[in-house]
């Protein structure tokens, strides 16, 4: 097994709908005396199917006993998929992930992986006059690329260029033989569309409750208190205060924490020394309990 998720983004197909959509809406002419600049006399539209097999299909669908003799109606076109090939120059790290908010949670999936997929459009037709239309109306298209816009994903909001190559042309003009022998020109065009294959899509929840343990003897009843992230480090005596640190009172004693910047002179009140309404330094006999600095244990939840 390869993984234990069953999963179908529908990708290729995407892509090959896309692909046969290009050439969806091709006509050509027939004009009197001049192919170029006579008068026009009829416009045929190309029919467009999928897969060289499908023209079987069709006849067995109208004529299932096969009792009625006729050639296939020209010109047509039809398209396949002739191979899969893995692009290494479009290789990204395996680790990596796309991520998306779905709403009632994020959804994410791993860096997709690069394959080219060989396309060979089959133009049919019993002239070069009327091939030479057709692929006259594709070739300004493809520079030799022409690029594709399509979602990959249905479970996430991706949208991707998907560019296409049109990478050669074949020509076979079969006019050698007997007079019962009927004449087809056909050129092949392939091309090769560079595709992005993703694995599964997963899902995760919301975190809507969290709990944090900040310290042993923090009192987190309050939800506006400011409390310690950090132990406590020392305690010492206020006379050792210094202006801009961190304190908790552990003793009052003959200390006026108020003139040091407390709220007030109560046990277990932190403040940020503030030296400024003192001499300059901290007295009395009162004790604190010295934190980290205010930058790095400050919690306000």
């Amino acid at each position: 097994m390869l993984s234990g998720n069953i999963f179908y983004h529908g990708t290729i197909r995407r892509s090959i709908i896309a692909f046969g959509r290009l050439f969806s809406n091709i006509y050509i002419e027939r004009k009197k005396n001049d192919s170029v600049n006579g008068t026009l006399v009829q416009t045929l539209k190309v029919p467009l199917a999928w897969g060289p097999k499908e023209k079987w299909i069709q006849r067995l669908d109208g004529d299932p006993n096969l009792s009625t003799h006729t050639y296939t109606s020209l010109p047509r076109m039809s398209f396949e998929i002739t191979g899969y090939n893995y692009d290494t120059t479009r290789k990204v790290s395996k680790m990596s992930k796309i991520m998306c908010n779905s709403g009632t949670g994020a959804k994410s999936v791993f860096s997709p992986v690069p394959y080219n997929l060989e396309i060979a459009l089959y133009v049919l037709t019993k002239t070069q006059e009327d091939a030479m239309q057709i692929i006259e109306q594709i070739l300004p298209t493809f520079g030799p690329e022409y690029t594709l816009a399509i979602k990959p994903l249905s479970a996430l909001d991706i949208v991707q260029d998907i560019p296409i190559t049109l990478n050669n042309i074949d020509v076979n003009d079969e006019y050698e033989g007997d007079f019962q022998t009927r004449r087809f020109v056909t050129h092949t065009l392939s091309f090769t569309l560079k595709l992005n294959l993703f694995g599964n899509v997963s899902e995760g929840t919301q975190i809507l409750n969290t709990t944090v343990n900040l310290s042993s003897n923090q009192d987190l009843s309050s939800p506006f208190a400011t409390h310690g992230a950090s132990g406590v480090i020392e305690t010492f005596g206020a006379t050792g205060i210094v202006d801009g640190s961190s304190y908790e009172i552990a003793t009052v004693g003959t200390t006026d924490y108020t003139l040091l910047g407390a709220a007030n002179n109560n046990v277990g009140t932190i403040f940020v020394a503030d030296l400024t309404g003192s001499t300059g330094a901290g007295y009395g006999t009162g004790t604190v309990k010295y934190y980290a600095t205010y930058d790095e244990w400050i919690y306000n939840y």
